[in-house]
Parts: C-alpha cells; sequence; structure tokens
C-alpha cells in the first residue's frame, strides 16, 4: 500500500507532516495518475460485487435495483468494500 503524507500550509504557517489516507493530493504531478489507479480498482470492486457504476470526469456513481433483501445486502456488500 502507499502511504502518501501531506504538510498543509494557512496563513504563512506549516504544518507537521500527516499521513494521507484518502483521496488523491491536490496538485501534484502524480495525482491524476494516482487517480486513475484508484477510480479504475474502485469500478472493478463494484463491478465484482454486481453493483453498476457510472463516470463522468472525477464524479462516480454507483447503483443497484433493491427489489428485496438480495438487493439491499449486494449494495450493503458494496459499500464495505469500499471501506475496507
Amino acid at each position: 500500500m502507499l502511504i502518501v503524507r501531506t504538510v498543509l500550509w494557512v496563513d504563512n504557517v506549516l504544518s507537521e507532516l500527516a499521513p494521507l489516507i484518502s483521496g488523491v493530493v491536490q496538485g501534484s504531478g502524480i495525482g491524476p495518475l494516482m487517480f486513475l489507479t484508484y477510480i479504475n480498482e474502485l469500478i472493478y470492486i463494484l463491478e465484482e460485487i454486481g453493483v453498476k457504476v457510472k463516470l463522468f470526469a472525477d464524479d462516480v456513481k454507483m447503483y443497484a435495483r433493491i427489489v428485496n433483501n438480495v438487493g439491499m445486502v449486494q449494495l450493503q456488500r458494496a459499500i464495505d468494500a469500499l471501506t475496507d
């Protein structure tokens, strides 16, 4: 797992170095590559569970048809998979 560390500059004060545990570093040269890697893995995880994924630019929509408990469990498994 790649661990990225970042600092924040506010009012001429630089914060301490802290791990960036989610998201993509804004304004970095490698940011777009990291985003593509993340988004491709996200699509793979959701589609393996059977949840539909729609993408546009940097927006992601996931959805599943829920008509009974099976659909509800499927969507919950997708959400759980994204938090693991």
